[in-house]
């Protein structure tokens, strides 16, 4: 497929707010791709070079784009930097400047190749050789790929492409309707990489998508849990019930296969780097192969407290992570195992993968066990509850001691208790309207793209800022 009939398609996507319109167009797409098309269609289309699991970054910021624009179209920066504040996207502001005109486009396949190029230069010269790339590349696209080109490279791609479009789009292009989706989203789950999802169900149909497996070094989806009111209502709706700490921190999912260590986000992202204690103590468990759950949070070990969660996400920065991880040194509290020495443990009840994963790491300080108590009794899952509360973490979560790991699932079988769960707001507060900060994208035009709101101090007779409202605004 010609990158410019891609641009094409997105244009189209763009252009829809109806999402079996963008179910549709999609679906056309993938059944006019050759199979070796299919992988790099289904990550360009999410502004990306492969799953989200893989590091791979195409490393070039809005102000490098904006240099290799000018060099490009032979237009002075200023006029690129005042454009595109005008425009509020640079994609759109490149559609505009480039020459008009068809071209003799590269295909998909290449256009993916040259940005994995430009992800992949590191060392001396590295940003001239991504830059030389790329000015290749927008030379060699018309208008509309050029600017589809960009936002890919932003990761900006304003379609509303979710997982669950891509899903459908992949079952309509095989079969016409939506009858492929549990089977593709069950694959999904399992491995967390809709290009490889795409590529197995043209090469070996649902039978290839039913033996994707969970492995190590491949995040599955999380299993994320439900709230209910009160622990009256937990115990009503579950019964007895497995309780455990919920921790102020980041969920971390912890693969270890062979000698390699992986630590992946709540969003499948990899956190790898973040942790070097927590892949120092995984790479030691007595283990060839395993996938850990659980929530990675400061402790400070003079004090015996849990540090507050802005210094645990710290860790995000770049910068000084050795120096952190000795300063403040962080834990992963495990509390499920989904995989160990290649058997699939998700469909084991929760109480014998809990007893699998205290096993494997009763050795180590770095990881341990959250504590699992047990109770059919609204008065103690209260008193735990409040208890939990008091030593400063967030509350507690029950856990249907026969339930299976469902991975991407969010339903009763896992249920949050925290500080407030009652959903709603319980007070409203009244804010003067201080400014505005410049919309961007669609809402470049209307002019603004958030308010800033606060409050009046009285004792230092001035506002003070208190919150960005950016949701909830339309352009009437």
């Amino acid at each position: 497929m010609n990158f410019a009939e891609l641009a094409a398609n997105l244009d189209r996507m763009e252009a829809t707010t109806k999402r079996n319109e963008l179910v549709a167009i999609l679906s056309e797409v993938y059944a006019a791709c050759t199979p070796d098309e299919l992988r790099p269609i289904t990550y360009l289309i999410q502004g990306r070079l492969a799953p989200f699991f893989e590091p791979v970054e195409i490393g070039l910021g809005e102000r490098l784009l904006i240099n290799a624009v000018a060099a490009a179209y032979q237009v002075p920066k200023v006029e690129v930097v005042k454009l595109n504040k005008q425009v509020g996207d640079l994609g759109a502001t490149v559609q505009r400047l480039a020459p008009g005109g068809p071209r003799d486009t590269p295909d998909v396949v290449d256009v993916h190749r040259r940005l994995s190029e430009i992800a992949a230069a590191g060392g001396g010269g590295s940003q001239e050789r991504k830059l030389d790339i790329f000015i290749g590349l927008l030379n060699d696209l018309d208008a509309i790929s050029a600017k589809h080109l960009v936002r890919i490279t932003l990761g900006k791609m304003r379609l509303g492409i979710g997982d669950p479009t891509v899903l459908d789009a992949l079952s309509f292009a095989r079969k016409g309707d939506r009858t492929l989706r549990p089977v593709l989203e069950g694959a999904y789950n399992r491995t967390s990489d809709l290009g490889l999802i795409a590529r197995t169900l043209w090469d070996t149909g649902e039978a290839g998508l039913e033996a994707l497996k969970v492995r190590a070094g491949h995040p599955l989806r999380p299993q994320l849990a439900e709230r209910l009111p009160n622990p009256e209502a937990v115990i009503k709706k579950l019964g007895m019930v497995g309780v455990q700490p919920k921790y102020d921190g980041l969920r971390v999912q912890i693969h270890k296969e062979g000698e390699e260590v992986s630590i992946f986000s709540r969003n499948l992202e990899s956190m790898t780097e973040m942790f070097p204690e927590l892949v120092s103590a995984a790479a030691k468990l007595d283990v060839a192969n395993v996938i850990l759950d659980g929530e990675a949070i400061a402790y400070n070990p003079e004090s015996e407290e849990y540090v507050p969660f802005q210094e645990t996400t710290a860790r995000r920065r770049k910068e000084g992570i050795q120096e952190f991880a000795e300063s403040v040194p962080m834990r992963a509290f495990i509390f499920d195992v989904m995989f160990r020495d290649g058997t699939d443990l998700t469909p084991l009840p929760y109480e014998r993968r809990f007893e699998i994963a205290r096993e494997l790491i009763r050795d180590s300080e770095t990881l341990q066990t959250a504590p699992l108590m047990k109770t059919d009794s609204a008065e103690v899952l209260t008193r735990e509850l409040l208890d939990n509360i008091s030593r400063g973490l967030e509350g507690v979560v029950a856990k249907r001691l026969d339930s299976p790991y469902q991975a991407g699932a969010r339903n009763f079988n896992w249920v949050k208790l925290k500080r407030n769960t009652s959903g709603q707001l319980t007070d409203t507060i009244d804010v003067v309207l201080l400014g505005y900060y410049r919309g961007k994208g669609k809402r470049a035009e209307f002019g603004a793209g958030a308010l800033l709101a606060g409050v009046y101090d009285a004792d230092k007779d001035e506002f003070a800022t208190i919150t960005k409202l950016g949701t909830g605004l339309s352009d009437k």
